[in-house]
């Protein structure tokens, strides 16, 4: 069994009369309450508490994506990513990895717009979640153009990266949530396994 830690909280009236008001329900004493309240929040995946906290993590979620961003290697393959390892690729590599993975007119219909932008994501890549952008017409610092962004797995996790999405589509003002896609490549494969 763990070693248990003891903590001495201070709390405002109002919040501690609400502790012990809740506490008292289900028999159970203050402190126990409150080591509730902590376990809740511990199986919420520790969300950040204050805006200090999430400005704090955000930028150092940044400083760690940035130290596992690698260069593209010559012999790239949208299905031998490194599981450890976040990419960003622009453009004709970009081209490279939806034709792999079977999805190379993601995009076509959008080109006959003068200005558009969109994001497609993909949860079922084995090691990354994969975020696909088309942009033309737009005022991107990069210009017109085509990125993806793999994020590995194993560091981030199903409920950042839809907070991410979330974020994405606040920032792109999009009329509807950015939601997971499925890469088509990937159910053939497992069809054709299970078919022989």
């Amino acid at each position: 069994m763990a070693q248990k830690h003891r903590y001495n909280v201070s709390l405002p009236g109002h919040v501690a009369d609400a502790v012990e008001k809740h506490a008292k329900r289900i028999s159970a004493a203050p402190t126990e309450y409150a080591g509730h309240i902590i376990k809740w929040w511990f199986g919420q995946g520790c969300p950040p508490v204050t805006p200090d906290e999430s400005e704090l993590r955000r930028s150092r979620d940044i400083g760690e994506m940035m130290k596992r961003l690698k260069p593209l290697p010559a012999d790239f393959s949208i299905w031998k990513l490194d599981p450890e390892v976040d990419y960003t690729i622009t453009d004709a590599p970009v081209e490279k990895a939806l034709k792999d993975l079977g999805i190379p007119n993601l995009f076509a219909q959008e080109k006959e717009h003068d200005a558009v932008r969109i994001t497609v994501a993909f949860d079922n890549h084995p090691t990354h979640w994969l975020v696909f952008n088309f942009f033309k017409g737009s005022n991107m610092p990069d210009g017109d153009g085509l990125s993806m962004y793999g994020y590995s797995k194993s560091h981030v996790s199903r409920r950042e990266m839809e907070q991410n999405l979330k974020k994405l589509g606040e920032e792109m003002q999009s009329a509807s949530p950015i939601r997971f896609s499925q890469i088509p490549e990937i159910r053939k494969e497992a069809a054709w396994k299970s078919a022989t």
